[in-house]
């Protein structure tokens, strides 16, 4: 026993070292964010006035500085999730507990960055602060605010209903009445409950992975582990990781066959990001078990409807919005990105019927409206399909249909499709090489996007300096660094 605890005690070294080395790596995002991460501009806020953060935002030297450990410590995480996967090529390699203990080092010092690529968590506010003005984020956009654009919300969203459910919205008005509108409290408390939902995350894929006869660590390594996910949603306060949570959650019970709890967290997932509403007939199929029969399905389909309009109702009654989300999905092409496939596409129509007299603003929308009902009808194909062994999976692919026909397409959503894909099945080692260069790819361009530059600065010469620096230290950390180039060759290597 003594001589193998002797051999264990390198590894466990090995394994501390990816402890901190993450956590170094973590801790040069964070302090590069204070120079380039989205600044609370509020009047209320006590940082606006503070000398420090000033002048290492104002100054070129300090801002060139940020940029660079930023894209040093991305690369840095990146490269270190890389080299923790051989720990979780079998069960035994790592304990749970020693990858609970890994990931938490990786995210403890984001709790204390500026938000970073991305500044909804600033729209997530204002729509609490809207609620508490008695405006509804379902009728108005968040322009509808006096001094709206001093809270730091993107000007993408100001005349846009809110995209979330009436759970998140009634959190986010508490959280801004707590705050008292100072901001870094209210981005404080949000990221509070961002992490409570990567917390939910790292327990259901483990509880998922599980049932579906899958390793709980390698999927946690995939889905939590992934510094897209960690930056996005610590760093950046997103709630993804609750509606995320709130799906395997849901299909795990539904593995169970305990319907009503699969049905609750769904409809909580649900009044996060009404999206996932689309996963409700899979989870249906999951609570079917090995009966196939279209009459069973219809049967329990009727049944998870009528339990999950239940839970809704509930919620709409208790937070006095009902179902004004309802609407509000489908009015998101008001809001579209020009680089979303269907958002080009409708921009492009629109621009050039314009031209030709017509109203550029309806054909918009009649495109927009095109390509969701036919995301809509893929959905139904799939929850018909003949072949239902794999709930999960079809929920997947129905998800991937609706995410990448939408007229806006956010970094952060391949992070759905990641994870379902993943958590459905254990993919071939080819397919993780490919979700790492793809998840090294976005972290790229989202970076390079979603810095804040003072109007003092030039955005796109620091913009392009990002992109050289960043691209470069990728470059060598997938074709120099022989640590990472041993791991990417695969377990046969």
């Amino acid at each position: 026993m003594a001589v193998q605890e002797r051999k264990l005690e390198p590894q466990r070294a090995s394994l501390r070292s990816l402890s901190w080395q993450g956590f170094i790596a973590s801790a040069l995002i964070t302090v590069a964010s204070w120079g380039i991460g989205w600044f609370p501009r509020n009047q209320l806020s006590p940082l606006a006035r503070t000398g420090f953060f000033i002048e290492f935002r104002t100054d070129a030297p300090g801002v060139i500085i940020c940029i660079v450990l930023m894209a040093v410590g991305i690369v840095w995480l990146t490269r270190t999730w890389i080299l923790a996967r051989p720990w979780v090529q079998s069960a035994g390699e790592i304990s749970r507990k020693e990858l609970r203990r890994l990931l938490a080092m990786w995210s403890a010092p984001l709790m204390l960055s500026f938000p970073i690529l991305s500044r909804d968590v600033y729209s997530y506010l204002a729509q609490g602060r809207m609620l508490h003005a008695d405006k509804s984020p379902y009728a108005e956009g968040i322009s509808a605010l006096p001094g709206w654009f001093d809270g730091g919300s993107d000007g993408l969203w100001a005349q846009s209903p809110s995209p979330y459910g009436p759970f998140f919205l009634v959190l986010s008005r508490i959280i801004y009445f707590v705050s008292n509108g100072i901001p870094e409290v209210g981005v404080g408390l949000l990221r509070i409950i961002a992490v409570l939902g990567v917390w939910g995350c790292y327990h259901y894929t483990a509880k998922l992975a599980a049932k579906m006869g899958q390793s709980p660590n390698w999927a946690n390594w995939a889905i939590v582990g992934n510094p897209l996910f960690l930056l996005t949603m610590i760093g950046g306060v997103h709630n993804d990781a609750l509606m995320i949570a709130g799906v395997f959650s849901a299909f795990a019970y539904a593995y169970d066959r305990r319907p009503m709890a699969a049905t609750i967290a769904l409809a909580i997932a649900v009044s996060v990001k009404p999206i996932v509403l689309l996963a409700l007939p899979f989870i249906g199929l999951v609570l079917l078990g090995r009966t196939r029969t279209m009459r069973a399905r219809w049967k329990i389909w009727v049944k998870v409807a009528a339990m999950s309009l239940t839970w809704l109702l509930l919620i709409g009654a208790v937070t006095n919005l009902w179902f004004g989300w309802l609407p509000a999905m489908f009015t998101a092409g008001d809001a579209a990105f020009p680089y979303a496939p269907v958002g080009l596409i409708g921009w492009s129509v629109s621009n050039l019927a314009g031209l030709l007299g017509a109203d550029i603003s309806l054909v918009n929308t009649i495109v927009v409206a095109i390509f969701q009902l036919l995301s809509l009808v893929i959905v139904a194909r799939l929850a018909l399909a003949k072949d239902a062994s794999s709930p999960v999976r079809l929920a997947a692919w129905a998800l991937s249909a609706v995410v990448l026909l939408a007229p806006i397409i956010q970094p952060w959503y391949i992070l759905w499709l990641i994870a379902l894909f993943a958590i459905s099945h254990r993919v071939a080692w080819g397919s993780e090489k490919l979700m790492i260069h793809a998840s090294s790819i976005i972290l790229v361009a989202v970076f390079v996007d979603q810095l804040s530059i003072e109007q003092w600065h030039s955005a796109w010469l620091m913009k392009s300096l990002a992109g050289v620096v960043v691209l470069g230290l990728f470059a060598a950390l997938f074709t120099a660094d022989a640590a990472t180039k041993r791991v990417l060759r695969g377990p046969e290597a």
